[in-house]
């Protein structure tokens, strides 16, 4: 195979280091961990540094997980035009991810002095950090310029598409789509680079990295995070171990369209970058108007505490939470029809350098899981961003990148591997 990943090689120089390995039950830890309702932070500094997370599952992990507080977003092209090595990137990404999770070595000690080192070693002597990686596809692994790339694109899913230009959206387009993405969620910035770092190693002449995006929460113990605007983000978050609601408007079923995907779950992911210093020159009761909360209790502005739900129907003037306000455009409380678009958001802030004009480059790297884009994320998200009625924070924000993806269900067990129901 040249330069492409060889399989076998990988077997064998993990075979010893794979031995041993002793997994938690991933479903066990989501549902047992103490969710603080409308936080995915709220328990995420809870457990040990040492804490292990299993890939094993009905579903992956990284969707229902407590979010840990850094990530590390990846897509991917793939390169390859053989299906087989489409199957063999998955199945070796499949037995790193567990090895990974594991925080188990990627090759036994001491490595063949001759060749390149399979693990690159930087996370030695750190934690696993509850390390989670999520693995989705998009729809250009399907059909890409009218082109069947692998056979498979009958079992493409209706409702994955690639991600539409919304109103004051500015894609670039190398920050944008990807045949494959992978989320990978830490407590440990480095743990989280290092596993994106080794899968991208390990398919090298299959596929290639497209564009990354990191992100962090900040280090804290509970409570609703922030996002750089300085309000809590993620108030109204379902609870991550509210089953039901998962059942409802997280996790795909047989029924739903595309029988492969029974498990998996649809992606979203927009790179925000924030107007930092636009907004720090409006004033505190603007800001509070634009957001519809208060800014340090999060309560809604007709609300003392965070979880107080805003009185709409009894101000249907606008006259307490103005009716451009983020949260009443994005949630307008209007009984099932507003429930059955809710999503479950994993949002985390990103802080990099300056951008070409010389502003702060910084922002949300917002994420969320669905079970219908269109009827969920979607729909919310025509609502914020119609040119008629906007959003007023649409003017402080700026989307430039991301994507949509279609998670793949869980593996269930060692032998199987990621997509294989997309294959079989």
């Amino acid at each position: 195979m040249g330069d492409k990943m060889n399989r076998r090689a990988f077997l064998g120089m993990t075979a010893a280091g794979a031995a041993g390995i002793v997994l938690g039950d991933l479903m066990g830890k989501a549902q047992s961990s103490p969710a603080d309702k409308g936080t995915l932070a709220g328990s995420a500094a809870a457990a040990t540094m040492d804490e292990t997370i299993s890939f094993y599952g009905a579903h992956q992990s990284g969707v229902v997980t407590p979010a840990q507080n850094f990530a590390n977003v990846a897509a991917f092209d793939v390169t390859t035009s053989d299906v087989k090595e489409l199957k063999e990137l998955l199945q070796t990404w499949t037995e790193m991810a567990a090895l990974l999770m594991a925080g188990k070595p990627l090759a036994a000690e001491p490595q063949d002095g001759k060749f390149p080192p399979t693990d690159t070693g930087e996370q030695i002597g750190l934690e696993t950090g509850k390390l989670t990686l999520t693995f989705a596809v998009g729809a250009t692994l399907f059909e890409k310029d009218g082109a069947d790339r692998f056979g498979l694109r009958s079992r493409k899913p209706a409702g994955l598409t690639e991600m539409p230009i919304f109103h004051k959206d500015s894609l670039q387009e190398q920050l944008t789509h990807g045949d494959i993405i992978i989320q990978a969620c830490a407590d440990d910035p480095m743990i989280c680079f290092h596993a994106i770092r080794n899968l991208a190693k390990a398919a090298r002449g299959a596929a290639h990295l497209r564009w990354q995006q990191t992100g962090q929460l900040g280090v804290k113990s509970e409570g609703t995070k922030r996002n750089l605007f300085g309000f809590k983000d993620g108030t109204n978050n379902p609870a991550l171990n509210d089953e039901k609601f998962m059942n409802n408007n997280v996790w795909i079923k047989a029924g739903d369209g595309a029988d492969w995907m029974a498990g998996g779950s649809y992606m979203v992911v927009r790179r925000i970058q924030m107007r930092i210093e636009t907004w720090d020159q409006q004033p505190y009761s603007d800001q509070e108007t634009i957001m519809g909360r208060q800014k340090v209790s999060g309560a809604p502005i007709d609300g003392r505490s965070e979880f107080d739900q805003p009185n709409f129907a009894n101000d249907l003037k606008g006259e307490s939470t103005a009716l451009d306000a983020h949260i009443r455009l994005s949630n307008p409380r209007m009984g099932e029809s507003s429930e059955n678009e809710r999503i479950l958001r994993r949002g985390y802030n990103f802080m990099e350098n300056l951008d070409s004009v010389g502003r702060m480059n910084a922002g949300l790297l917002f994420v969320c899981f669905n079970r219908n884009i269109q009827t969920q994320f979607e729909s919310i998200q025509k609502r914020l961003t119609n040119p008629k009625f906007p959003d007023r924070l649409l003017s402080y924000m700026n989307t430039t990148g991301g994507g949509y993806f279609a998670v793949l269900p869980g593996v269930t067990a060692k032998g199987s591997y990621l997509g294989q129901s997309l294959f079989a």
